[in-house]
């Protein structure tokens, strides 16, 4: 099969939009050079053995490159519900962080770069762990692969079920969070209850000097007691998103 270029820059703009947002793929350590290498050679040899399909045949220049920026949208629409897995953990974290007095401890995210607290990167971490595991960064190359089954180029459909669905994975995002962190906050919160009544009956007590390392231990003992059960619900959470995927591709397509 002879190599086109046609294919391969459609090809290339799909997983440009992935790699745009999508765990691993959009990680701030992977060095620019590298990460535009691996697009490359994905897009090379996908354009090998996928089939493209044209809902409009892009016949000029101008009608070309907005099939191309389509196709970005595509690709980061697929990373941007993988991402929002992530997103609720290490949200999850960032509140437990704030009970336990982590809040203002921070460390860089290796992902985004960005400065996180310690517990939103312990737990963010594990998560990666277990999308590894999962071969979640598999499944999201698969989903590129298949979405031209479903999406042809320029055939792409954004109804009010899209947007729905949508907005519903970006509040399940703050759902997720609350019920991952609840555990650890309820407990740490018990705590500070408990040291404000005994503040009361022994005031010769430093409660500010026992009360901070107290919270710290009892969130960390929680955190360790309870790490089987995130580990459990972190890989149905996974497999929920790769079902909400192929629940935007459906909706995407004609």
């Amino acid at each position: 099969m002879p190599f086109a270029l046609e294919g391969f820059l459609i090809i290339l703009s799909r997983i440009t939009g992935l790699f745009l947002v999508a765990p691993i793929f959009s990680s701030r350590q992977m060095p620019g050079r590298v990460k535009a290498l691996i697009i490359v050679l994905l897009a090379a040899t996908l354009s090998y053995f996928v089939p493209i399909k044209y809902f409009v045949e892009p016949s000029t220049p101008g009608l070309f490159l907005a099939a191309m920026v389509v196709e970005i949208f595509i690709g980061f629409t697929i990373g941007f519900v993988a991402y929002v897995v992530l997103g609720a953990i290490q949200l999850a974290g960032q509140l437990m962080d704030m009970q336990m007095g982590f809040g203002i401890v921070n460390v860089v995210d290796p992902q985004s770069g960005t400065q996180i607290p310690l517990m939103g990167n312990f737990t963010q971490a594990i998560a990666l762990l277990i999308y590894l595991a999962v071969d979640g960064h598999h499944y999201l190359l698969q989903a590129i692969v298949q979405s031209y089954k479903i999406i042809p180029v320029l055939g792409v459909r954004m109804d009010k079920g899209l947007y729905d669905l949508i907005f519903e994975i970006t509040v399940y995002l703050f759902v997720i969070a609350i019920k991952i962190a609840a555990p650890i906050v309820i407990a740490v919160v018990t705590t500070d209850i408990a040291m404000g009544f005994i503040a009361r009956t022994v005031p010769q007590m430093n409660v500010f000097i026992v009360g901070l390392p107290l919270k710290i231990l009892v969130g960390l003992f929680m955190l360790f007691v309870l790490l089987p059960v995130y580990i459990w619900i972190f890989n149905i959470l996974f497999f929920r998103f790769f079902a909400y995927i192929d629940q935007v591709l459906i909706l995407m397509g004609i």
